[in-house]
């Protein structure tokens, strides 16, 4: 008890839950372990992780705080390493998502990717053929280079948009002065929204294991091949070094960028669309590159807007027991 009080000071809604994903996939693990290559040090990862989640030092510490005697270079040293103790779940995303190389038919090892046939059904069954298949027709250079870009636009609705949020969010303590800084900002908002759709999508992965369409070489060797000049060549790059074969359904990309834009309040509304646009543009993309079925977008789509459910209730709840608490860290 006292350990969770303790921790209760310290960590916010996004903080609990990077450490109950850990503890949920780590129970996981040890559950599924005759299936999984290196089990046991991925249980090590996490126990550092957790060890270095509660290491942490509090939020509104004084090394946060910029000082009359510190230089430039050491107060953009300091803004920086405060932006990352606050955004680092973006760092974990990545890792996360990684690990399910090993992990993704650990449930039924005997029947890797069993959900794939499923996918294909539910979108013959809405399109009356494979969305790969109808869009063949309409395949051209500057489509494909278009598509792909919009597809990389996804590191720019993360990136940015945190980024930004982050800015406004410090830019609005500033002003309303009497607010207390602990209350939920636009900031906390978008990162547990996006972080919470995350976390959702990724523990999907081994309960509907699924590969997408350009994963079937049989299907592929029928289509026209997809060519672009600079986004295309540079996805493709990526994908070779980042996909993970069975982490389709849902879309991580759709989930994760849409959890964002969901979360952000009205506060910022000219940001809202210009990452709205990107988002669209990113969620048809996934299905014209046959990267995802068109049922793993919509999916994608559900969990972001139950991430947001979730964290506008989780960061309303938080705020107010903050606020009853009295003085915290921050308010020093």
């Amino acid at each position: 008890m006292m350990l969770l009080r303790w921790l209760n000071k310290r960590w916010y809604p996004v903080d609990w839950a990077i450490a109950v994903y850990v503890l949920i996939t780590g129970i996981f693990l040890l559950w599924t372990a005759p299936a999984i290559e290196n089990w046991s040090y991925l249980i090590i990862l996490r126990v550092f992780l957790l060890f270095g989640l509660a290491g942490l030092p509090p939020r509104g510490s004084k090394w946060e705080r910029t000082s009359p005697t510190d230089s430039k270079i050491f107060k953009c040293i300091r803004k920086c390493t405060r932006f990352g103790r606050y955004a680092y779940p973006l760092a974990l995303v990545l890792p996360f998502f990684q690990e399910y190389h090993l992990t993704v038919n650990a449930l039924a090892p005997e029947t890797p990717y069993w959900f794939e046939p499923y996918l294909y059904e539910a979108d013959i069954l809405i399109f009356g053929q494979v969305p790969a298949i109808i869009l063949a027709s309409i395949v051209g250079t500057f489509l494909t280079e278009l598509m792909h870009t919009f597809y990389f636009s996804y590191y720019l609705i993360l990136l940015v948009g945190l980024l930004i949020t982050w800015l406004a969010s410090n830019q609005g303590k500033k002003r309303a002065a009497p607010l207390k800084p602990n209350v939920s900002s636009i900031f906390e908002s978008a990162l547990l929204g996006m972080t919470l759709s995350y976390l959702l999508t990724f523990t999907l992965y081994p309960i509907f294991p699924a590969r997408g369409p350009w994963e079937d070489p049989d299907l592929m060797n029928s289509l026209p091949p997809l060519q672009g000049i600079f986004f295309t060549p540079l996805v493709n790059s990526i994908l070779e070094r980042g996909a993970v074969s069975g982490g389709c359904f849902p879309s991580s990309h759709v989930s994760g960028a849409w959890g964002l834009i969901f979360s952000l309040t009205a506060a910022l509304p000219k940001t809202r669309r210009v990452l709205v646009t990107l988002a669209i543009g990113m969620s048809i993309a996934c299905i014209y590159t046959r990267l995802h079925h068109s049922v793993d977008v919509w999916a994608g789509i559900v969990i972001g807007l139950l991430a947001c459910w979730i964290s506008r209730r989780w960061q309303d709840n938080f705020s107010t027991q903050q606020i009853n608490q009295g003085p915290t860290i921050d308010d020093r």
